[in-house]
């Protein structure tokens, strides 16, 4: 049975890039394995970003992380958002950095981040086993075997980079988590992040498929975060890349079943309560107006349509039957528009789980486990999760750096 020099579990971001990294310094082809249970590798990373795979982010920084930034910090130190795109543009990929500080490949084609890693992955001979799954390691005196559905694997070095429970439509599942505590490693509690969220849909239900730009707060009992731009309006609740910026509050509280979460919208973020109620009053002096219109040429029209019922008017009550005490009511619905949350739409809207392989179970100088030498981790089955916005790939990125590098450390140290 032939025994590789380095077997990757998991053929996504991290899988793929360590993959590469490990076939350029093991220059002997075969050396290198990658198993994958899918029917093909990257399914994950072809679906980021729409499509478009948003690859990296300048702004990448420990406060953009969660559930252990300390470990975030020691791996992304080792390799930046920089070295990333250096590392892609060795491959042929051009990337373009927007405004925002998120990076892009210039065709805007995430298929063309995937190709071009499996396109260095042939050249440097490394073996590609997809519809394989692998079903338990055990580390022995001279490596691993490794039983899979495919029958049994040798290595002398394995990295677990089996990527999460979000998104089971694309691959994720709880199967690496498995693996590792079968090893003795252990793992914090696991919750999707970066999901749609579940509110009461008395009012959102009558905006389903609105976008507008505002200022969206989660608020639990423990815990408030905000974030301001893009929001979707759903049959369900609340949508876009705000709401779900901040949807990791609102998981975490219907994890542990705590008291009321909400999630509060300001419409106009830019401008005081007081400034809004002048501009209301104003607009009562417009001819034939009824409550139905009269936001109409200010607000998305359904928009102002269901604020003006959630403050109980009539659509069919003339303008000139809104007091000062309803345009005050009025202003301070669009500053403070609460909707009760229900939960989220759980892993399978999620694109990142929360929670993982406890932080203090790797070096993390090297990601190797601190229970299994020569089986190291890396991407999202460890307990770290970025914001939106291209944070979690560039840590999966770094991780795959992170690990070769210490498997390579280690294989040297072999003389292999």
């Amino acid at each position: 049975m032939t025994c590789y020099s380095a077997v990757i579990v998991g053929g996504g971001a991290a899988g793929l890039t360590a993959a590469v990294f490990l076939a350029r310094e093991l220059k002997n082809a075969g050396s290198v394995l990658l198993l994958e249970k899918q029917p093909r590798v990257g399914k994950k990373l072809l679906a980021t970003g729409n499509g478009t795979c948003n690859i990296s982010n300048i702004h990448a920084a420990p406060a953009r992380y969660h559930g252990a930034p300390e470990l975030a910090k020691a791996v992304l130190s080792q390799f930046s958002p920089e070295d990333t795109l250096a590392f892609f543009e060795t491959l042929g990929l051009e990337c373009t950095t927007r405004p925002d500080g998120k990076c892009y490949p210039v065709s805007e084609q995430a298929s063309a981040v995937l190709d071009c890693l499996r396109l260095e992955l042939s050249a440097r001979g490394v073996e590609e086993r997809c519809d394989t799954a692998v079903l338990g390691i055990k580390k022995g005196k001279d490596g691993f075997l490794l039983s899979t559905s495919t029958g049994e694997v040798k290595a002398k070095t394995v990295l677990l980079a089996p990527g999460g429970a979000a998104a089971p439509s694309l691959g994720g599942s709880s199967d690496g988590y498995a693996l590792l505590t079968d090893l003795g490693h252990t793992r914090t509690p696991l919750f999707p992040s970066i999901v749609q969220l579940r509110t009461d849909t008395t009012f959102v239900r009558s905006m389903k498929g609105i976008r507008v730009d505002a200022r969206i707060s989660v608020k639990t009992d423990r815990e408030v975060k905000a974030e301001t731009g893009e929001i979707l309006f759903t049959d369900y609740g609340i949508s876009g890349p705000a709401a779900m910026q901040v949807s990791r509050v609102a998981a975490d509280w219907e994890r542990q079943k705590r008291e009321d979460c909400v999630a509060i919208l300001d419409l106009f973020p830019e401008r005081e309560e007081q400034e809004l109620f002048t501009l209301l009053k104003r607009r009562t002096s417009l001819p034939g107006r009824t409550c139905e219109n009269f936001l109409t040429g200010f607000l998305n029209k359904r928009v102002g349509q269901t604020l003006l019922r959630s403050i109980g008017k009539s659509p069919n009550a003339p303008v000139t039957d809104l007091t000062d005490r309803d345009l005050k009511q009025l202003a301070g619905q669009m500053k403070n528009w609460v909707f009760p949350v229900t939960g989220t739409n759980g892993f399978g809207g999620a694109q990142v789980t929360a929670g993982g392989i406890r932080a203090n179970e790797v070096e993390p100088t090297t990601l190797q486990s601190r229970l299994v030498p020569g089986l190291f981790l890396a991407g999202e089955v460890l307990d770290v999760d970025g914001d939106c916005g291209g944070f979690n790939l560039q840590f999966a990125f770094s991780g795959a750096a992170v690990a070769a590098k210490g498997m390579l450390s280690l294989l040297k140290g072999r003389q292999v």
